[in-house]
């Protein structure tokens, strides 16, 4: 599978490297003679190489940031395709206004996507789970953070400004709360902030390790420790319970909170699910999507996931969507509420396109009285 992935990153450096020295070549034409329109192709093939080699040999997260900036302005020359062929068929001469188009398409959609990243949305959602409650819990999910150099105390303050506002009892965090190390979130002095966010609701936060929290060895009891040290309860293949009082009345919620499935060892969910009374409502954090089908026939009332980024740019979207069961969003399979996020901060490239950074705010109610 590596092989097979590795080998389509590949083929993806070397159409998008040869589509962007296209579009070069066409913006430089007017002012370029032939020899210097073959030195621009030359010279993209080899600095698209020289990183593809990179990529292969470590420098993951640097190769694809590269690769979503060529495939960015793959798309920008894609639009100025478009509006010049439009163009045309009004009877419309743009000449190097159409090249202008191209520049300024560029660095629209560059525009659009950090705007996506670093403004988060709020999406509402109500459900009702098949077993009684006293009362109505409102819950916040954010997962994703992926505190780090790209993602810190800016979002982290919007984030506690959003629980307040919104009023929420508890905060769930699936997952890859950090950026694969502590480094930056320690260096940034994040820690205060962060804990501000739990303590911008009334019962905290509860939080599970994503695959990003696991990479490094070394860094987990650092990753482990800051999570902690904001108070906020960390299930790592653990459960807990959490009391909520609202009009003298308290709705008990059980909570599982499970291990990244890159930890080959973690805990069967159905095990996990035997240590809590599972007639109260029971919510499981689940950083990976990958189980919804085999969770759904447990008695668990709400799953809440992340890591697909929604795709984090287009058209990923469309691949993580054919991957996985929900690849984003909210669905109700069997009993079981689900919601996918597309997360709060995002990874490598700070760039969002047909997705958005996002707070999922969750008013979960109880059955009917018989």
């Amino acid at each position: 599978m590596r092989i097979l992935f590795m080998a389509v990153i590949a083929i993806l450096f070397q159409l998008c490297t040869y589509a962007l020295a296209s579009g070069v070549q066409w913006l430089v034409r007017p002012r370029a003679s032939d020899t210097m329109l073959k030195a621009v192709m030359i010279a993209l093939f080899v600095i698209s190489n020289i990183i593809l080699v990179l990529l292969i040999t470590g420098s993951f997260r640097f190769g694809m940031s590269y690769l979503s900036m060529m495939w960015i302005a793959v798309m920008a020359m894609a639009l100025t395709l478009v509006a010049g062929f439009v163009a045309s068929k009004a009877g419309i001469t743009l000449g190097h206004s159409l090249r202008a188009f191209g520049v300024a398409s560029f660095v629209g959609l560059i525009g659009l996507g950090l705007y996506n990243v670093y403004t988060p949305t709020v999406r509402h959602l109500s459900i009702r789970i098949d077993k009684p409650m006293p009362a109505p819990v409102r819950l916040a999910m954010v997962s994703d953070l992926h505190l780090g150099e790209l993602v810190g105390i800016d979002h982290l303050d919007k984030l506690a400004k959003i629980l307040q506002d919104e009023q929420v009892d508890l905060l769930l965090i699936p997952g890859d709360v950090m950026d694969d190390d502590t480094v930056a979130y320690d260096a940034l002095g994040m820690a205060s902030h962060f804990k501000a966010v739990v303590d911008a609701t009334g019962y905290g936060a509860v939080a599970s390790l994503g695959n990003h929290d696991l990479y490094r060895r070394q860094a987990q009891t650092d990753i482990i420790t800051a999570i902690t040290d904001t108070g906020a309860v960390l299930l790592d293949d653990k459960t807990t319970q959490i009391d909520i009082q609202k009009d003298s009345q308290t709705t008990s919620l059980s909570v599982i909170g499970r291990f990244d499935d890159h930890y080959a060892k973690r805990l069967d969910t159905k095990e996990l699910l035997e240590q809590v009374d599972s007639t109260k409502p029971v919510i499981l954090l689940d950083h990976r999507p990958s189980q919804i089908d085999d969770n759904s026939q447990l008695p668990i009332d709400l799953q809440v996931s992340g890591h697909t980024h929604n795709g984090q740019i287009f058209p990923a979207n469309f691949i993580v969507a054919m991957m996985n069961r929900i690849g984003y969003g909210y669905e109700q399979v069997g009993n079981m509420h689900t919601v996918v996020s597309s997360g709060y901060g995002l990874w490598g490239v700070p760039l969002r396109l047909g997705s958005q950074s996002e707070v999922w705010i969750i008013d979960m109610v109880g059955s009917a009285p018989k």
